[in-house]
């Protein structure tokens, strides 16, 4: 008879491809915080991808952006025609590219990086954090919002949908939470994985 393992840790076989799966899914939020700045880049320029009938892909305007760039003679957002990949001409608005970055280097220096989720932070720190950056957030918002051609309809939109970014990265750190869970996962992994070489090269007793 073989020798049985019962380790609580170990995880079945049929059990296997889930526990991998839960790691992928990590690698998969982790890729999607290091893209962060140019995934912000473009939603904040109102950018959508479009592919041709070639395959080719293009980034193109496909809503007004976040922050444009303002003419302070007429207070209204500049504009230009620009040649769409499908032929036609648009006019588009002008975003601006020194606001967006601003923001993205304030939402950075927050902890949406890749390595504050992977670190450690209590929930008292986290919420005072949270709470630090709403209020500077809104103040930097409202104190730019007609220099940085923002519509005041859409701020609380805007604030809400970066502070909601802040907040749901930032809480990976809480009690460790991220990194535990790719720890615990690696280590069920590897014992699975362990435990199966020593059934496979375990000798049955003829008895």
């Amino acid at each position: 008879m073989e020798q049985e393992y019962t380790d609580k840790n170990l995880i079945p076989s049929s059990e296997l491809s889930k526990e991998i799966d839960n790691m992928e899914s990590i690698a998969k939020v982790l890729k999607a915080i290091v893209n962060f700045p140019n995934t912000m880049r473009r939603k904040f320029k109102g950018e959508y991808l479009y592919v041709d009938e070639e395959g080719k892909s293009f980034w193109v305007q496909g809503t007004k952006p976040s922050f444009v760039v303002m003419d302070h003679k007429t207070q209204k957002p500049k504009k230009i025609n620009k040649k769409m990949p499908w032929g036609e001409m648009k006019e588009i608005y002008i975003a601006n590219d020194e606001a967006i970055d601003e923001i993205i280097s304030m939402i950075e220096f927050m902890g949406v990086n890749e390595i504050n989720p992977v670190g450690f932070n209590s929930p008292d720190n986290y919420l005072d954090d949270l709470k630090e950056f709403e209020c500077k957030l809104a103040g930097l918002l409202a104190l730019k919002q007609k220099e940085w051609g923002m519509d005041k309809e859409l701020l609380p939109m805007i604030m809400i949908k970066i502070k909601t970014l802040v907040q749901d990265v930032r809480s990976l750190a809480i009690k460790g939470n991220l990194i535990r869970a790719i720890t615990t996962n690696m280590q069920r992994i590897e014992q699975y994985i362990q435990n199966d070489s020593q059934k496979k090269g375990a000798i049955p007793n003829p008895y």
